[in-house]
């Protein structure tokens, strides 16, 4: 089951960066990041109760009967669930502010970058030593990096490099991916230091905290003139884009945190790189992105490097 969550999740959350793609045409980065977070945040509250009220009283019945068995938790739930909200936020402003720049295309692949910096994570701070599958799967990440510009290497063999590093919003991109290398982990300790056990839950808390910390962002002018009214102008522009983004948004995540309290993380988390792919495909369709075949390659490429680390 773990599996089927986690590619349905993968399948949704692979159309957000196309959707915020439209949206972020006439809206700042910090005002779509928040409005998909905050307006979510209703559509998954509803999806967390439907999915605890059953589970979490052991039995079908009133709501009443559930509360009396709400979660326990301890300090090390509250400690994982506060940092990864916070790397949550510098990531999501991170990758939102990458995608303004840059195509989805080539922000959707090095957002997979994660597992690399997972494991150096853990061997600097854990002290985990990574073993030759995994040390392999870090080098053909960086393979599938490479290939993302390969077209470049007609002129020069270090040029798709040069090139990635210094297309606008790509450096963003590898540092969000980089915040987000640790924040699987700390959600599933999370939800492990709950009692009973629940993603969904995890997943609302973590949305709400978020939220939270977006707002002051989001509603900061970007000059004194501008009106207030004026920072919604953008967001309306695309309704059909916002909506689906919310929808998204307050859905995915339902699925997500319920594949990573059932699985194992490092399997859960190497199916969510499978909607770098299905992004590259979705907005050369609907975005008419160019560099179809290298990125893809790329993609493709960097999945089974973070295969080999994740298994």
């Amino acid at each position: 089951m773990a599996a089927l969550f986690a590619l349905v999740a993968t399948v949704l959350t692979s159309f957000l960066p196309i959707l915020n793609k439209y949206l972020l045409r006439d809206a700042r980065p910090a005002l779509v990041a928040w409005m998909t977070n905050a307006a979510s945040l209703p559509l998954l509250a509803v999806g967390t109760w439907l999915l605890t009220q059953c589970s979490l009283g052991g039995q079908r019945g009133l709501p009443l009967a559930c509360a009396a068995h709400f979660p326990h938790v301890d300090g090390i739930f509250v400690v994982a669930l506060l940092a990864s909200v916070a790397l949550n936020w510098a990531a999501t402003l991170l990758s939102t502010i990458a995608l303004a720049r840059a195509d989805a295309s080539l922000v959707s692949p090095l957002l997979t970058f994660n597992p690399a910096f997972t494991l150096l994570i853990a061997a600097l701070t854990l002290n985990e030593i990574p073993g030759p599958r995994q040390t392999v799967g870090v080098a053909v990440v960086l393979v599938g990096a490479y290939l993302l510009e390969v077209e470049a290497a007609r002129t020069n063999l270090l040029a798709p490099l040069r090139l990635l590093l210094h297309r606008p919003g790509t450096v963003l991109a590898i540092g969000a991916s980089a915040l987000w290398g640790t924040t699987t982990v700390l959600e599933k300790l999370a939800i492990d230091h709950m009692t009973p056990p629940s993603g969904p839950l995890v997943a609302l808390l973590g949305t709400l905290l978020m939220a939270a910390l977006l707002t002051p962002g989001a509603l900061r002018s970007r000059a004194h003139e501008e009106a207030a009214e004026s920072r919604w102008q953008g967001l309306a522009v695309h309704p059909w884009a916002l909506s689906l983004a919310v929808l998204i948004a307050g859905i995915a995540p339902l699925f997500g945190f319920t594949a990573i309290a059932l699985g194992l993380v490092g399997y859960v988390t190497t199916l969510f790189k499978l909607s770098a792919v299905l992004t590259i495909l979705w907005a050369w369709l609907l975005l008419g992105e160019g560099q179809i075949t290298s990125r893809l390659l790329g993609a493709s490429v960097m999945l089974i490097g973070g295969l080999l680390v994740a298994v």
